[in-house]
């Protein structure tokens, strides 16, 4: 069986908010979170107005779109 392309996994910044696919706001949109760190395989995100910290899979972070730039 051929092997499959690897897809790079993004790797945040501290600080940066991601976008989380793997868990859902209450409208069904991935939830926008502060990556805190990575820790045994796990990221760690916080919401931007605090509170606990939660788990997902490295696979499962994606960087915000930037804005685009005014002329």
């Amino acid at each position: 069986m051929p092997s499959q392309p690897r897809i790079p996994v993004y790797k945040p910044a501290v600080g940066e908010i991601v976008r989380d696919l793997a868990h859902l706001d209450t409208s069904g949109k991935p939830l926008e979170a502060v990556y805190m760190d990575t820790l045994a395989g796990l990221v760690y995100l916080r919401h931007e107005a605090g509170g606990c910290e939660w788990t997902t899979k490295p696979t499962h972070v994606q960087a915000l779109p930037t804005p685009a730039s005014s002329p």
